[in-house]
């Protein structure tokens, strides 16, 4: 049950519940980064951080240092954070004008051109990067696509929903889908592939998918100079998050291009100064290599000459609503103790966890709490606990965790050893119904279960669990008898089942009140 602790962790935020007569630190960093992306701080700068509500605190005044940094103290609370006099850099005024929450104990506020006010300085011409324009022409058509095991990136390279990619990536997959944005993901089907190069052509269904860019690829020499500008769209997967990445080419050949632009994402594409695409991510001799996009010249062409005979669904699919809830939603007054074994069951080999904001946000409290507690009564050289953000996703999250058991021969004559276990079953599939209904997910994502990282145990075989995602919605009273169905990989024609109770289901509807608040004030 402690790896379903530990897999909550990236969706979770903590509170930290400060006094209102307690002071917290502050920290300013001010810093804007100039047409080739050099960071340039601010020094000098004063920042004006003045109580939002009145009587909440003094008004504080801060000065960065020669490297843009300022710190101080104050009352916990809202500030409104201001600039009289701004920064000045290439041909532009930068000044700040924002609200902020201040209530950690330690607080990071980040002053750059992202959150500043920006008008041009009277009598000079103003310039825009270049990169930075071919950027936006280009970074709708970088996407995200999704298999049951991993999310990694292709691009749009024709107006009938061609996307390449890389192909290992693909192998064993069953379910595909393309992911254009925020809202609008579509089903997906390899049309052309090669396992040398390490290249594949994905096609969507573009009927139904609304306008989209196509990114040209150009596999001509020219289109490589080494001492070019280059760049590449870092996709995270949430089309708010996307960044520029720029860098300079100092080495192509047939097999490898060399830039100093540090690329993070396994089929990220990297674009000339023209924002032509000329190279592709590939993880090769266990390291990342930018690869000469001429290397998938032949699966191109291929995927071109298939591509009418291979049409998927134009159904959009499901997606999780880009909604961020905060501990405040999700604190119902009158709600009581929560029961975390209410959210939880053995069903065969398996464990199962129902994950919603709130079960998340009481398992990160419940966590954050006790490690306070120890931190309390031990602080001499231990680090306090520091809570991440306060933020949460409206999905429903069904994880399937594989159990352990310990074999009597694999622990016989061990002395003192480490306990030597094994995983019973592995995970391979599963169906979540309401009624008749199956409900679809937006990503059935099947996990490689990792090692122990408890030094006495050992595990001496690898397995996979579930971590389904599905929206807000999908499990609701009155749609009829809810039940979840697991299929093993052992004995994969029996069926696990478990009907869920209607006091679970009905906590499960209530636990999404909050985000429904939010979509109805929206």
């Amino acid at each position: 049950m402690r790896r379903g602790i530990a897999f909550l962790l990236a969706l979770l935020a903590p509170i930290c519940a400060l006094s209102q007569n307690a002071t917290v630190k502050v920290k300013v960093r001010a810093a804007l980064y100039d047409r080739d992306l050099n960071i340039k701080p601010v020094p000098r700068l004063e920042v004006k951080l003045a109580p939002v509500a009145p009587g909440a605190g003094e008004v504080v005044v801060l000065r960065t240092s020669l490297d843009g940094v300022a710190e101080g103290a104050l009352t916990p609370g809202k500030y409104r954070i201001t600039t009289e006099k701004g920064a000045e850099l290439f041909d532009k005024s930068y000044k700040w004008d924002l609200e902020v929450d201040l209530t950690k104990t330690e607080n990071m506020l980040e002053l750059s051109n992202d959150n500043a006010k920006i008008e041009p300085l009277a009598g000079r011409e103003t310039h825009v990067d270049s990169l930075a324009q071919q950027y936006k022409r280009v970074k709708d058509g970088v996407v995200t696509i999704w298999t049951e095991d991993r999310a990694f990136d292709g691009i749009i390279i024709d107006s009938s929903g061609l996307v390449l990619t890389v192909q290992h990536q693909l192998d064993g997959a069953n379910y595909l889908a393309v992911q254009l944005d925020d809202r609008r993901k579509l089903t997906g089907a390899v049309v052309a592939s090669d396992k040398d190069e390490d290249v594949a052509v994905v096609k969507f269904n573009p009927s139904n998918a609304g306008e989209f860019p196509v990114i040209s690829v150009s596999s001509d020499p020219e289109a490589l100079v080494e001492g070019e500008r280059v760049f590449t769209v870092e996709n995270p997967g949430q089309e708010k998050n996307k960044k520029l990445l720029t860098g300079v080419l100092s080495k192509a050949d047939n097999e490898q291009i060399v830039t100093d632009l540090k690329v993070g994402y396994v089929g990220s594409t990297l674009f000339n100064s023209t924002g032509n695409a000329v190279g592709i991510a590939q993880f090769r001799d266990k390291k990342m290599t930018m690869r000469p996009i001429r290397a998938a010249n032949a699966i191109v062409k291929e995927g071109m000459e298939k591509a009418g005979k291979i049409e998927p669904p134009a159904r959009l699919l499901p997606i999780v609503p880009q909604v961020e809830l905060s501990s405040a939603d999700l604190r119902a007054p009158g709600r009581g103790h929560w029961e975390r074994e209410f959210y939880e069951f053995k069903l065969g080999d398996f464990v199962v966890e129902l994950i919603t904001p709130v079960s998340a946000y009481e398992v990160r409290l419940d966590r954050y709490n006790a490690e306070m507690k120890e931190y309390g009564k031990h602080p001499k050289g231990h680090t306090q606990p520091t809570p991440p953000n306060d933020k949460y996703s409206p999905a429903l999250i069904v994880a399937v965790f594989p159990q352990t058991k310990a074999g009597y021969w694999e622990n016989f004559g061990r002395n003192g050893g480490p306990v030597v276990r094994h995983f019973k079953n592995g995970f391979s599939k599963m169906q979540l119904l309401c009624g008749e209904h199956e409900v679809e997910p937006v990503w059935p994502h099947r996990t490689v279960e990792e090692e122990s990282a408890n030094s006495y145990v050992v595990l001496s075989n690898e397995s996979t669990g579930g971590r389904y995602i599905y929206p807000p919605d999908a499990i609701k009273p009155g749609c009829g008898p809810v039940k979840l169905r697991i299929v093993a990989t052992k004995k994969e024609d029996e069926v696990l089942e478990k009907l869920i109770d209607d006091k679970v289901v009905q906590r499960i509807w209530e636990d999404y009140e909050p985000y429904r608040a939010i979509e109805k004030s929206n």
